[in-house]
């Protein structure tokens, strides 16, 4: 834990600047109420759902606030060479049409149109789960062995790296996240829309092929875990570990604002929250050149709504 504080204290020292984060403040404000009040993402972007459109509109949805904060960046004279640069506009323009394509890949439904409802139902929600180790890591992988491992003088691989990777700091860590989601736990918003291991049909799954319900539940709830390396995978490794050459420490502060608009479509007070924890993840990156920390935090997190929400949903008011 004191390592965390080292790093958080560090970071601050460094980089915080009054009025770039008082404008990305106010931004993401603005973005956050006009987002809930219209229901942007799933009213206006999803409209276009099953076209090139939709991929397209995607990308330029969750590129803008980290081209938002660059902007900033340069008009406080922070960081005025990003828009000069060749390597930034090449990380940008890649990163944010693999993740536009990840959010609105649909293509892989049609490979299980044969299926009855019950299969369809819970198979489709397994897919979407897991059809970003496709859409987001393979992709990564690919353009760090032809581009970045060369230039990566750490040879992290996005953070991936095991070697000389410490766990222990994280402890204490984790267990506040899960006492705080069994706090959060009572508040509404969450607890409806969590868990989600209920709208993927797993029950009926199981009562149709005679199966325990603890086997489509762990199917379910491992594949929804492991999902979450893809995302620390994009977001604290390719947005804030491959950034760095470019925008240096304030790469982290870029990426806050596209890791809330991935929360959008998330109740509220997720996508506020993860404002600050994509902050904190985003600075422990930085130092450690390790995502592994934010992976286990972040699949606690899941593990712990999805847990928190039923024990509300069994013994709440709910």
């Amino acid at each position: 834990m004191k390592q965390l504080w080292r790093y958080l204290t560090k970071y601050l020292q460094e980089h915080f600047h009054w009025g770039l984060y008082l404008s990305v403040g106010i931004f993401l404000t603005i973005c956050t109420y006009f987002n809930f009040t219209l229901d942007f993402e799933d009213s206006i972007i999803d409209a276009h759902r099953k076209t090139l459109w939709h991929w397209f509109y995607m990308s330029l949805y969750m590129g803008f606030p980290f081209l938002v904060t660059c902007i900033f960046l340069a008009f406080f004279n922070i960081n005025r060479t990003w828009y000069r640069s060749k390597e930034f506009w090449l990380l940008f323009l890649f990163g944010f049409i693999i993740l536009g394509f990840s959010r609105t890949l649909y293509f892989h439904y049609s490979l299980i149109e044969h299926l009855d409802v019950i299969d369809y139902r819970f198979v489709r929600k397994v897919m979407w789960r897991g059809k970003s180790f496709f859409t987001l890591f393979l992709p990564l992988m690919i353009f760090y062995f032809w581009y970045e491992k060369k230039r990566d003088e750490t040879n992290s691989w996005y953070g991936l790296t095991l070697q000389h990777t410490d766990f222990r700091p994280y402890g204490l860590l984790l267990l506040a996240v899960v006492i705080g989601i069994g706090l959060a736990s009572f508040l509404s918003d969450l607890t409806n829309y969590y868990p989600r291991y209920i709208p993927s049909g797993g029950d009926r799954f199981a009562e149709k092929h005679e199966l325990s319900g603890w086997i489509p539940m762990l199917i379910y709830e491992g594949v929804y875990g492991a999902n979450f390396l893809n995302v620390e995978l994009f977001f604290r490794g390719f947005l804030v570990i491959g950034f760095t050459r470019v925008l240096g420490g304030q790469a982290v502060l870029a990426m806050v604002g596209s890791y809330m608009f991935l929360h959008y479509g998330k109740p509220i007070t997720e996508a506020i929250s993860s404002v600050f924890g994509g902050y904190l993840i985003g600075i422990l990156a930085f130092y450690s050149k390790r995502i592994w920390g934010g992976v286990i935090l972040h699949v606690a997190l899941a593990w712990s709504m999805e847990f928190f929400a039923w024990l509300q949903r069994m013994y709440g008011d709910y």
